[in-house]
């Protein structure tokens, strides 16, 4: 009977021993399957949405910008026009908006907007970097012109021009102009069709499009 007892204890004690090593080894393996911190994944990898917005700094951050050959009908500078004109007119006080253009300049290798505020017999040419926004050059020059406001806004926008330019012009648009001329206002969108230049004028008031020779 003795030995019985012993026995018995012994057996106890040894499911006791295999019930805590089971413990410890279920508390390993769920440590071990802890999910992985997220910190320094992309947010495709993390499957997180991303917005235009967070786009847009990203690329900022990066310094991305439009190349040389952008096709400005399917991409835009950093600066938006109307940003570029709030510049201009910080930059040069009161005036009018005469005229506003986007192209790229080959001399200084980066996309520009060129505003022209008028005031009085006074006009003022303010060239800004499309990209970074900064004021590159103003210059003042007379003149007897009487000065036209053109906005991007009304009576047509820049939407409505370019679409109706594009019925008639082809191939990559490597700039764009809006200003009064000749007693019209007027975009004036300049594409390269595969070395071909092709300049869509477009009167803001009749929505007539045509092609300059």
């Amino acid at each position: 009977m003795r030995m019985n007892r012993v026995a018995a204890t012994t057996a106890t004690g040894a499911m006791v021993l295999a019930a805590t090593l089971a413990g410890c080894g279920d508390s390993g393996s769920q440590e071990a399957e802890a999910p992985a911190s997220t910190s320094g994944a992309t947010p495709a990898e993390t499957g997180a949405e991303t917005s235009p917005e967070s786009t847009a700094a990203s690329s900022a951050a990066a310094g991305a910008g439009l190349g040389p050959d952008a096709d400005l009908s399917k991409q835009s500078p950093s600066v938006a026009p109307k940003d570029a004109i709030s510049t201009a007119q910080d930059e040069v006080g009161k005036g009018t908006v005469t005229s506003i253009e986007l192209d790229f300049n080959e001399r200084a290798k980066v996309w520009q907007y060129e505003i022209k505020i008028q005031d009085g017999k006074t006009e003022n040419d303010v060239e800004i970097d499309a990209e970074s926004g900064e004021v590159m050059n103003t210059e003042k020059d007379d003149t007897d012109d009487k000065a036209v406001a053109v906005s991007l806004d009304k009576p047509m926008t820049y939407d409505e021009a370019l679409k109706l330019a594009q019925e008639k012009g082809s191939g990559r648009l490597e700039g764009w102009k809006l200003e009064n001329d000749d007693k019209r206002t007027e975009y004036q969108f300049d594409f390269d069709d595969q070395g071909r230049e092709i300049e869509v004028a477009v009167d803001v008031e009749s929505k007539k499009a045509t092609v300059d020779d």
